[in-house]
């Protein structure tokens, strides 16, 4: 189990270039990816989203890279000779009708930036590098991404128990209900009949009968123990955060459900509990991916 926040940072090399690739990532409900790369290599774009998904499969993800060329590699620099002489022809004819001589050094041609351009560089036999180097810091975003995943695992299995503590409490009082049901008809039908006591048995058998097939929690207390039983599960598998989602919301509606249905005993507070556990938990799992 991963989660989704994360940080990878590396760099690869040959004799011709050194490129850097820096990976941030944290938590969205798909996978949301955004590369920054130097204009010479947009060909590379496809490749490069492809291998980032071979790693990540969802969170919102920002990769940046950039190259330096070695120190020895001369880059090769383009001089517009015409629009140089322009510039000269300008500044006399300025000369001339101010009657004021002006100075040229190298430094004022070189801020004529029409004047002097670079030529693209061929990176074409280095593009291998701008993949590893990307591959080995989603490598590394991937371990920082296990650590944050091996935390929550530990903070959710802690909920997990929680809940199934008070779940057994529940189930415990619950099996209790019936006789409670029967001990409050019992006062209530005495009070309200004048029935022997025969009759008042039936009267109450019946009563407990129909309200218990109310009030049977059975079904939703199995359903919540097979929910924490699948919960124990993904915690062990990937890409598991939107399956984890859908368990919250279920075992959320179980226990309202429960807790609608247990009216005759007190079980305000183990529901409040559960829920309270399920809502840390669910805050956990939106950050797992």
């Amino acid at each position: 189990m991963k989660s989704m926040t994360g940080y990878g940072k590396s760099e690869a090399s040959n004799d011709f270039i050194t490129v850097t690739a820096e990976i941030k990532s944290i938590n969205s409900k798909n996978l949301d990816l955004r590369i920054n790369l130097p204009r010479i290599v947009n060909n590379l774009l496809n490749s490069l989203n492809n291998k980032v998904k071979e790693y990540v499969k969802r969170g919102k993800v920002d990769v940046y890279i950039n190259y330096k060329l070695s120190p020895d590699i001369e880059i090769p620099v383009n001089i517009n000779y015409q629009m140089a002489k322009t510039y000269i022809n300008a500044i006399r004819k300025i000369e001339g009708t101010t009657g004021r001589k002006i100075e040229i050094n190298m430094r004022d041609l070189l801020s004529m930036h029409d004047i002097f351009s670079k030529e693209d560089i061929d990176l074409s036999g280095s593009e291998d590098v701008f993949l590893t180097a990307v591959e080995k810091a989603l490598i590394m975003l991937n371990k920082e991404r296990e650590k944050e995943g091996e935390k929550l695992k530990a903070d959710i299995e802690k909920r997990l128990k929680a809940i199934e503590k008070t779940v057994e409490e529940i189930e415990k009082e619950a099996s209790s209900i019936n006789e409670k049901i029967r001990e409050k008809l019992t006062e209530k039908i005495k009070k309200l009949f004048e029935l022997d006591d025969e009759e008042v048995k039936k009267r109450i058998e019946l009563e407990v009968t129909l309200i218990a097939e109310k009030q049977d929690v059975t079904e939703e207390i199995t359903r919540l123990k097979s929910h924490i039983k699948r919960f124990y599960q993904l915690l062990n598998e990937d890409f598991s955060g939107k399956t984890m989602d859908f368990l919250c919301q279920e075992m959320h509606r179980e226990i309202n459900t429960l807790g609608s249905k247990l009216k005759e005993i007190n079980v305000t507070d183990p529901v409040l509990k559960i829920k309270t556990e399920i809502a840390r938990i669910k805050e956990q799992v939106q950050n797992v991916e």
